[in-house]
């Protein structure tokens, strides 16, 4: 299938250079060879590529190609019978506290923007500021918990829709609270959510590489439905 390119215009705003998706699949080096040229003609310095299966070339050394992410899709049918916790409330500021954007950096530290050096640190927790920005506006998120811990914010978790299931975006618990099953109590009080707003299904897209996260969600009876590689193609 020929490849082709696709300019993402929010992320080359952000970036300040050109960052596009390819669409088709790269399966020899000649895809790849040609991929390169096109970048080239077009002035894409980044492109992500997705694919269901792992590329795997012996040598590449005309352009730069990264594993930065197994994207791993979990689900779960929702549970009618969990209860919510007391320490668990909405954050209803439109505006996140110092500690709520340190818990967004902390959720990022698998994520292919903070694995690809490459995007750099600074670009990074910008990029993570205006995510949790966006989800206490209620604008790419539907809701936002946090738990309570004499006030402290101990760990939090955001809420939207993908595909009429309730999907859990970013989320953390502060380092210094775990061992104490927050994390469970706010994947249990988002399920009520859930619930509460008519949903049947759950589900989480997180980084395959995240096993502590991973193992986490299987104990709280998710399944791990999809699995997509995730590459970040850089023009040399």
């Amino acid at each position: 299938m020929k490849q082709t390119l696709f300019k993402l215009d929010w992320d080359s705003e952000f970036f300040q250079y050109n960052v596009c998706r390819i669409n088709g699949l790269i399966n020899s080096i000649e895809d790849l060879k040609a991929i390169d040229l096109k970048m080239k003609e077009s002035k894409f310095k980044l492109a992500y590529y997705s694919s269901s299966d792992e590329i795997s070339f012996d040598t590449i050394d005309f352009i730069d190609i990264f594993l930065v992410d197994k994207k791993t899709t979990f689900l779960k049918p929702i549970d009618s019978n969990i209860k919510s916790h007391p320490a668990i409330c909405s954050y209803d500021s439109e505006i996140p506290s110092i500690k709520l954007i340190k818990l967004a950096f902390q959720s990022g530290v698998y994520s292919r923007f903070n694995i690809d050096k490459k995007i750099g640190r600074k670009k990074f927790e910008e990029l993570y500021s205006i995510w949790i920005t966006k989800s206490v506006k209620r604008e790419i998120a539907k809701e936002v918990i946090v738990y309570k811990k004499n006030d402290d914010i101990a760990g939090y978790l955001t809420i939207g829709e993908k595909n009429n299931r309730a999907d859990l975006g970013m989320g953390a618990v502060d380092p210094k609270y775990r061992g104490l099953n927050i994390g469970k109590v706010l994947f249990e009080n988002a399920e009520k959510w859930a619930f509460d707003n008519g949903y049947k299904y759950i589900q989480i897209v997180t980084q395959g590489d995240n096993i502590p996260a991973c193992k986490l969600y299987e104990k709280l009876g998710y399944t791990a439905i999809t699995k997509e590689y995730f590459y970040h193609i850089w023009k040399k």
